[in-house]
């Protein structure tokens, strides 16, 4: 079956050469697997993966930032959520896939971003903690506008991979601004109060990972954070594609999308 497997793909890769999912140059393997992303892509990817995150914000540090397990920012404020996995920093050709994949709906990058999400909320130290996953959820009219909703395909995954229930949580009261292009504290003010747990929805000291797409400033998460805390949970712990770096350049790439 192996053999009848790579010839099969073998041919198929002659009459449909295989092109990478994000540069859509052709790739090919010495035994004609079939592959989603070229060499170049791959190495590329790799790099956000490879740059070092804080355990807690996941946000991108130097070699020697951390301090008793906390970067700068986590040390000045401590955020509600207890610590966040990320595939890695929202760069290069990783920051390409998730855009393609929350904004086109290109699903068929799924397979490969969960792929990634998995193995980082694997390595997470808290994994076995976890009893229930949830996602941020997005206003019922948005989602109406779209046939997948990102954060909650990737929860989905999370917990069928871990073998752990997954639940919608909360609701969204507004839909509000969207995020994107807004100041980091026109960003807490877009969300304050915007989410709210579920009718009918209790928690009983659960611990709960919350399931977003993108983290930025971490606005979002933290405010899903505070209602599912103020509703029962003992804990809460992120998982997120990427994570953005804020600086003037960022608003000032986010502004011009």
């Amino acid at each position: 079956m192996g053999l009848l497997r790579t010839m099969m793909n073998a041919g198929a890769g002659l009459v449909f050469p295989p092109t990478c999912a994000l540069c859509r140059s052709t790739c090919t393997t010495p035994d004609g697997t079939i592959v989603l992303l070229c060499d170049a892509c791959r190495e590329d990817w790799r790099v956000a993966e490879r740059m070092p995150g804080c355990p807690r914000c996941a946000g991108t540090i130097g070699p020697h930032e951390l301090s008793d397990g906390l970067c700068a920012a986590c040390r000045r404020e401590l955020p509600r959520l207890i610590g966040t996995a990320r595939i890695g920093a929202y760069q290069g050709r990783l920051a390409d896939a998730v855009r393609h994949y929350k904004y086109d709906g290109r699903e068929d990058l799924h397979p490969m971003l969960a792929g990634g999400l998995v193995s980082a909320v694997r390595a997470a130290a808290w994994l076995s903690r976890i009893e229930l996953i949830t996602f941020v959820p997005t206003h019922w009219r948005r989602h109406l506008m779209k046939h997948f909703y990102a954060a909650e395909r990737l929860a989905q995954s999370l917990a069928k991979e871990f073998e752990l229930p997954a639940a919608p949580l909360l609701r969204r009261t507004r839909a509000g601004l969207h995020q994107v292009g807004l100041s980091p504290t026109a960003r807490r003010a877009n969300v304050f109060g915007a989410f709210a747990m579920r009718r009918g929805v209790e928690l009983h000291k659960a611990r709960i990972l919350l399931v977003d797409d993108v983290k930025t400033t971490g606005a979002t998460m933290e405010e899903c954070a505070k209602v599912l805390r103020m509703a029962g949970a003992a804990e809460v712990y992120g998982a997120v594609l990427a994570r953005v770096e804020w600086t003037p350049a960022t608003q000032y790439y986010l502004n011009n999308m």
